[in-house]
């Protein structure tokens, strides 16, 4: 087989998305909060759990005057 020789460019750009690859995730890695946060579809009046199992479970907080 006839297999193409890497040009200087290539290899750049196989370097390049290497590193961005490796900057991304160790960037999520360290600071989990800038990836995708833990929003079940509820607004913040609900407050969710997240079980080893199964789905979370979700508690709708109630104001104090809205008890009685």
């Amino acid at each position: 087989m006839n297999w193409p020789y890497l040009r200087r460019g290539d290899i750049a750009g196989i370097l390049f998305v290497a590193v961005f690859v490796g900057v991304a995730l160790f960037v999520l890695l360290v600071f989990p909060r800038l990836g995708p946060t833990e929003n079940f579809g509820f607004g913040p009046e609900w407050q969710c759990a997240r079980i080893e199992k199964g789905d979370p479970i979700c508690v709708r907080l109630v104001a104090r005057d809205g008890a009685k």
